[in-house]
């Protein structure tokens, strides 16, 4: 019985050891089970993210092409800490070939709120002195400069009035903060090698330049005054290379003008209310005498920039120039084809010769213009031809003045021998008497304060 209890004793022992064997042993598996698994899940987390790491590698690398070659264009159109002493010397540039004269330059000092990075900026407050259309001008070579750069601010004060009569300038005191940015990059990394960087480079060509262009600006043509008058000026003030004339003696001026004008249009209503072709030919005629001195005065006034006063201005060009055309045109649209008269011609033939007395030729050619396209119409009257002739020739002669007139002849010095030929150095050139100055300019003669030219078969003298 004892040996029964004994063996079934054991029995239990080594079963209970056994099961504990076992259970350990399940346990431990179990674990390395779940271990496997965190592994297996790590591995695929991995391998998940290096393909979105692959994906992303050609956008990132396409990306990084763009930027490389958007970088160096930067540098085109922003300073660098090297530029910027090259940069205010442009803006010095820009002030003499606007007229605008710099009084004050200031460098302001650096926002301390700015985070640092790439771009730096750099701000400058220009005090300028200028009118209008200077300042204007100014502010486009500004805006259409390679380099970037803008004006967050202005502050503008007006010439006074007694300071614009007294200088005939109207010198406004203008403040501007022109801004641009340094480009300085900081921190960066060294630049990572990109295989076939060339190729890949031209294929993103369209991108690159898309980029470039989103940094282009747009510009217009600044055209200049263009006859407006400057808003900071009084109106009644004459502004630079104004009128000498006062603004009574202009109103006062164009006032008579005016009259003259509607006597004009009276002589124009006798015209049209005559009986006969002999009543009309003659008030014709006194017609066009009046029309053409008020021609050859509204010519004079025009080439002396004499009416300057802005309302006197608008009345002038309402009230005579423009009623003087309209007049002009009724006249012409009445005569058809005949061409003008004989008064006519005599009348522009005197004018002319009145401009040409005075050397005013380009106002002589004017004069002419006003009849050249209708002296076809005329020519082969016996009563009109001898204007004609007399008008073409004049008009030559203006032209031939005019164009030898413009044409550059720098004197240096003469040397005048009674024995040899004269000579002179002219435009650097030694030339003597007969020698060609140029292909239609002939030496003449040469004297102690002038030189004649053979010019277009005509002479003329050039004094020294």
């Amino acid at each position: 019985m004892k040996k029964e209890t004994k063996i079934w004793t054991a029995v239990f022992v080594t079963g209970g050891l056994m099961s504990i064997g076992l259970g350990a042993l399940i346990y431990m598996q179990s674990e390395n089970i779940v271990q496997s698994r965190a592994e297996v899940e790590a591995l695929r987390t991995q391998v998940t993210a290096s393909r979105k790491l692959i994906e992303g590698t050609a956008a990132l690398e396409r990306e990084v092409i763009v930027q490389r070659e958007m970088s160096e264009h930067i540098r085109t159109i922003l300073p660098d800490e090297e530029d910027m002493n090259n940069w205010v010397r442009t803006i010095q540039g820009m002030s003499d070939d606007s007229g605008v004269r710099i009084r004050g330059l200031k460098k302001k000092p650096d926002d301390p709120r700015a985070k640092p990075g790439a771009f730096d900026n750099v701000s400058y407050t220009f005090t300028l002195e200028a009118d209008a259309f200077q300042f204007l001008d100014f502010l486009n070579l500004v805006e259409t400069h390679s380099r970037f750069m803008r004006v967050p601010h202005i502050q503008f004060t007006a010439a006074k009035r007694g300071s614009v009569e007294e200088s005939g300038f109207a010198a406004h005191k203008v403040k501007v903060d022109i801004e641009t940015f340094v480009y300085e990059p900081k921190n960066e990394a060294p630049p990572v090698k990109i295989d076939g960087y060339e190729r890949k480079r031209d294929l993103m060509l369209g991108e690159i330049n898309r980029r470039r262009q989103d940094l282009t600006y747009s510009s217009f043509t600044y055209r200049g005054a263009r006859g407006r008058r400057d808003p900071w000026v009084d109106p009644r003030v004459p502004a630079e290379g104004g009128s000498a004339l006062s603004v009574p003696e202009q109103m006062d001026i164009v006032q008579q003008l005016f009259e003259r004008m509607q006597a004009a249009k009276d002589q124009y209503a006798l015209v049209q209310a005559a009986q006969n072709v002999i009543e009309e030919r003659m008030a014709r005629d006194d017609l066009e005498v009046m029309l053409g001195g008020l021609e050859t005065e509204v010519r004079r006034l025009e080439a002396e920039n004499a009416i300057t006063y802005l309302p006197s201005q608008r009345r002038m060009q309402l009230e005579v120039l423009d009623a003087m055309l309209a007049l002009r045109q009724s006249l012409t649209a009445v005569e058809g084809t005949r061409g003008p008269s004989v008064e006519r011609l005599r009348e522009v033939l005197a004018a002319m010769e009145e401009h040409l007395s005075r050397d005013e030729y380009e106002l002589a050619l004017d004069t002419y213009r006003l009849v050249d396209e209708q002296l076809d119409y005329v020519e082969e009257d016996p009563l009109r031809r001898p204007f004609v002739e007399k008008l073409r020739k004049k008009a030559l002669v203006a032209r031939i003045v005019r164009d030898f007139e413009g044409i550059p002849i720098d004197v240096g010095s003469v040397a005048i021998s009674e024995g040899g030929p004269s000579v002179a150095n002219i435009n650097g050139r030694t030339v003597q008497v007969g020698e060609m100055l140029t292909r239609d300019l002939l030496i003449h003669e040469i004297r102690t304060d002038e030189i004649q030219f053979v010019y277009r078969g005509v002479i003329l003298a050039r004094r020294f």
